[in-house]
């Protein structure tokens, strides 16, 4: 039970540990990786929570959704500082590092495409999907009443 409260307040609390050493260890290097990874799945978890987004508006998961978002993106914010994955160093940099920091970029730019989109479904498209769906449903309730069928003429 500790353990798991320590995880969540290290996740709320994101802090710049020691940035990796120009030299690059293996260690490091490793420890870089791991928190890329785990970046990266939290993203994939963060999106697919999106969903309760397009059920219906709500104003309380709109805004959780939007605080798990902005402590997606500090933390990877700092993973790019303490990896160095930001730096753009001269001189030729480990290849694994540089796919690293690639995959470190694309993930800050599908997390911003997504949510920019999601904004753009919950202001411009959300509304006219409900309007949509009380016309079917007033169009259903009339069916109902007149027993007509579709096309046909009272």
């Amino acid at each position: 039970m500790l353990s798991v409260l320590v995880a969540l307040q290290r996740q709320r609390n994101v802090v710049l540990g020691d940035r990796i050493s120009p030299q690059l260890t293996p260690s490091e290097m490793g420890g870089c990786f791991d928190e890329l990874h785990d970046v990266s799945v939290a993203l994939e978890k963060h999106l697919e929570n999106a969903y309760h987004l397009l059920a219906g508006y709500d104003s309380d998961e709109a805004r959780r959704w939007a605080s798990e978002g902005e402590l997606w993106r500090k933390r990877w914010r700092v993973l790019g500082e303490r990896c160095r994955y930001v730096e753009r160093q001269p001189g030729p940099r480990h290849k694994d590092l540089e796919a690293m920091a690639a995959a470190h970029e694309e993930l800050g730019s599908i997390q911003a495409t997504y949510s920019r989109e999601l904004l753009r479904f919950g202001s411009e498209l959300a509304p006219r999907l409900d309007r949509i769906n009380k016309r079917v449903e007033t169009i259903g309730e009339d069916l109902g009443k007149s027993g007509s069928p579709t096309g046909a003429s009272p």
